[in-house]
């Protein structure tokens, strides 16, 4: 690597559940939260500039790695692990993950077990909420919060943490879309990717998906591109060995 590749050091994620989410494990999408599926290491490879080949792309769609004077923000939906929007913090950003409430204790254990100096948790974010503005805005910070896809949940969710009127810089997805696992929640998932593109149409809303039989993903890209803040939809990697596809989807202006 040249001088400015940025060293990271480890991160360590646990995958283990609460006693009390055991039972329902058996219910496929709470398991797929708990592993790391392939599509997320191509999305965060993607938007950090480690895909061969994807300078351009990252240029021609305004994606910059956060720098000291210039701060981005990143929103992971439906994040599992939450290993994506973690490592784009550990670059640099200030980011906030999000996913079903029954997998968020494990997600919240991984956050402050891993970054013990920049996390938000629930109780920070009370003492801030009672006490006014915080000094959390001086250095990027990481939270985890629950978020069920809706037009009314993502703007409650960002109203909470003070982003209603500016939204995120970046919003990743990965492997969100697959509907023997998911059904068709990618109805919901392109109605809060919408909204959070009326709040801010500069938002790039990144979707990293690996293809399987009767995935759904075709009829997710075509409802997206037909929802009223979407100005474009665009492949920018596509992986035939693995079968991993890329997507970018810009706002109306």
């Amino acid at each position: 690597g040249g001088a400015k590749e940025k060293k990271l050091r480890k991160i360590v994620v646990s995958t283990l559940l609460e006693e009390e989410d055991l039972a329902p494990l058996f219910d496929g999408s709470r398991w797929a939260g708990t592993r790391l599926w392939g599509a997320a290491v191509r999305g965060i490879q993607y938007v950090s500039g480690h895909l061969p080949g994807t300078e351009v792309s990252l240029m021609d769609h305004g994606i910059k790695l956060p720098t000291k004077d210039d701060k981005v923000t990143m929103l992971e939906l439906g994040c599992g692990l939450g290993v994506p929007a973690m490592i784009y913090h550990m670059l640099g950003g200030d980011v906030v993950l999000t996913d079903q409430i029954d997998i968020l204790s494990q997600l919240e254990k991984n956050v402050d077990s891993n970054f013990p100096q920049t996390a938000i948790t629930s109780i920070s974010r009370n003492n801030k909420n009672s006490s006014g503005e915080s000094d959390i805005n001086k250095q990027p910070t990481i939270q985890a919060m629950p978020l069920s896809w809706s037009r009314t949940d993502i703007n409650g969710l960002l109203q909470e943490v003070g982003r209603s009127k500016i939204g995120f810089d970046i919003v990743i997805n990965c492997d969100c879309v697959y509907e023997p696992l998911y059904g068709k929640s990618w109805h919901l998932l392109n109605e809060t990717i919408d909204e959070l593109l009326k709040v801010n149409p500069q938002c790039v809303v990144l979707s990293s998906m690996e293809r399987r039989a009767a995935d759904g993903i075709d009829n997710f890209l075509e409802e997206m591109r037909n929802m009223k803040n979407v100005g474009s939809v665009e492949r920018v990697w596509f992986e035939e060995g693995r079968k991993i596809e890329i997507y970018i989807t810009r706002g109306t202006s």
